[in-house]
């Protein structure tokens, strides 16, 4: 008598085939999780294509006369940390659009923004940036604070700002406030005028 055709070869026959399913299934999910963990990322930079059009809105603080004045500012929409920062930071540079004396030196360039340890953003401007800076102690606390506001608002993910001046600590920039440690200790401070 043949019992693979009857109810109990059946019983053999099932469990075999479940097991088969479920081994083709596993190998199938391996092969779509490997492929997806090993796909390179596009490179980050100017050859990343964004999408047309797309904008996002930044508000950059300015130190006119004796305060901090926020604006707005359109930019397209950076695709990393470091381009957001390197928008904003190049937005600050501009200028205020606003009438006012602005204590942004003339002619600052931003070499580079790099990710520190700890959240460190540290931020290389050219001389200029120290050369043209024409203020008093109040006017270095107010340009170096707007500047740190701007990077605080609008990149996530850092943590304190260090200013480099062509790729080198600086002690000072008009020699009121020390820059060779990041800003944030000096600058968030409330300057108390005696």
């Amino acid at each position: 008598m043949d019992n693979s055709k009857g109810p109990g070869g059946f019983r053999i026959f099932m469990p075999t085939v479940v097991f088969l399913v479920l081994f083709a299934g596993g190998i199938a999910a391996g092969y779509f999780f490997f492929m997806k963990t090993t796909q390179k990322k596009a490179p980050e930079g100017p050859e990343t294509a964004r999408p047309a059009g797309a904008a996002t809105t930044i508000q950059v603080y300015f130190p006119i006369e004796d305060r901090l004045q926020a604006e707005d500012r359109q930019v397209p929409r950076p695709p990393s940390k470091l381009a957001s920062a390197r928008a904003t930071v190049e937005e600050f540079l501009k200028g205020p659009k606003t009438a006012g004396d602005s204590y942004v030196p003339e002619g600052a360039r931003l070499l580079g923004v790099y990710d520190g340890e700890d959240g460190i953003l540290y931020i290389d401007l050219s001389d200029e940036f120290r050369r043209n800076l024409k203020v008093d102690a109040l006017g270095e606390f107010l340009l170096l604070r707007g500047l740190y506001e701007s990077v605080l608002t609008n990149v996530y993910g850092v943590a304190d700002v260090k200013i480099l001046i062509e790729r080198a600590e600086t002690e000072t920039l008009g020699g009121h406030i020390s820059l060779m440690r990041p800003l944030g200790e000096t600058v968030s401070q409330t300057l108390v005028e005696e």
